[in-house]
């Protein structure tokens, strides 16, 4: 983020693509999963961690008149994760007012299983958008509660997308905490429905946006989100990376990048 917010990107000093990317994201970030070769024993240790969660966690935190509906909620959730957020609509799904949805939402983010992610303005009276998105924190948890294996995705590309970005959220949500700057993350989506997934705004208002494509291949039509961010914030836009599945960093204008997933660490 350092490098990101001076304007600065490098090649990373290894790349991973592929079918090798694809075990990674499964794989997520949890020390218990990482220590399982097996991919059958990842998720079987995720869905149980999840269930132990949801049926002892939640109890001591808060009164849950419906604990029976946590469970599904978490189902619900993890089939909108990375998608902006709309309560009435997630509710109706298992049964749950707008107000109920809201609350088991917020008992879910005080345990680490996901965070809701706020748009980004520029004034708060003129906002693009209201709705905030949906991020699980973990790809490796997302992938066993959605049952994705790396045969799935290699008949199905398009489920890969949103764990991956998941996996960046997350890689991205850890640094934030790392350094001495106050860093804060939104999205952004105006009202041509065009996005950027992750904003990274610091102390001095500075961003920069970050979206993620789950492909080899880059154009310049995925940049149209961060170009618009760029004119919405100015002088205060620092660089825009679209982070894709490739190895070569690739300039698509002034601060504007095709990068490595590699990047995110070296």
């Amino acid at each position: 983020l350092e490098k990101a917010f001076s304007g600065r990107l490098s090649h990373p000093s290894g790349t991973i693509i592929g079918m090798d990317l694809v075990r990674a994201v499964l794989a997520g970030g949890y020390p218990e999963m990482l220590r399982r070769a097996d991919p059958k024993r990842r998720q079987s240790w995720a869905r149980d961690y999840v269930k132990a969660i949801v049926q002892r966690d939640v109890r001591d935190i808060a009164e849950v008149e419906k604990l029976d509906h946590m469970m599904r909620l978490v189902r619900v959730l993890a089939h909108h994760s990375s998608q902006l957020a709309n309560f009435t609509q997630i509710g109706a799904q298992i049964g749950l007012d707008d107000k109920t949805t809201r609350k088991y939402l917020g008992i879910l983010e005080e345990l680490f299983l996901l965070r809701r992610v706020e748009p980004w303005f520029r004034n708060q009276l003129k906002r693009l958008v209201k709705a905030p998105r949906l991020h699980f924190l973990d790809s490796g948890l997302l992938s066993a509660i959605l049952g994705i294996t790396a045969e799935k995705i290699s008949k199905d590309r398009p489920l890969f997308g949103p764990l991956l970005e998941t996996f960046v959220f997350s890689e991205v949500l850890k640094q934030t905490a790392w350094g001495d700057e106050t860093y804060t993350i939104h999205h952004y989506r105006d009202k041509e429905q065009d996005e950027v997934d992750i904003v990274v705004e610091n102390s001095s208002s500075d961003l920069v946006g970050i979206e993620v494509k789950a492909s080899a291949t880059v154009t310049a039509g995925d940049f149209k989100g961060l170009r618009k961010l760029a004119a919405a914030s100015a002088k205060n836009f620092k660089l825009g990376i679209v982070l894709y599945d490739g190895e070569r960093l690739v300039p698509f204008g002034e601060h504007l990048w095709a990068a490595p997933i590699a990047c995110l660490w070296g």
